[in-house]
């Protein structure tokens, strides 16, 4: 009987932990604080090698001319709207 009680709040505290993402608001909240800038700047040098690392694959033709074109679109308006917020 013990094991079935255990098991059973296992289970739900797993799938709390599964289910809570969807009940978050969706988009990030940056607070203006010296750790959302520090984690902004690591995001951002994160997002400047995906760039690089992308321009290389595209040159060494490892990846097609549509799927470049929009992978590096949306890397740069990442890029963009991260130093948006940091030039506040």
């Amino acid at each position: 009987m013990m094991s079935v009680v255990i098991a059973f709040l296992i289970i739900f505290v797993i799938a709390v932990f599964v289910i809570q993402p969807l009940f978050l608001e969706p988009g990030l909240e940056i607070k203006d604080t010296e750790k959302s800038s520090d984690a902004l700047k690591q995001r951002k040098k994160i997002l400047y090698r995906h760039i690089k690392e992308l321009d290389m694959d595209y040159q060494l033709d490892n990846i097609q001319d549509e799927d470049y074109n929009q992978t590096r679109n949306e890397l740069k308006k990442e890029v963009s709207e991260i130093l948006t917020i940091l030039n506040k």
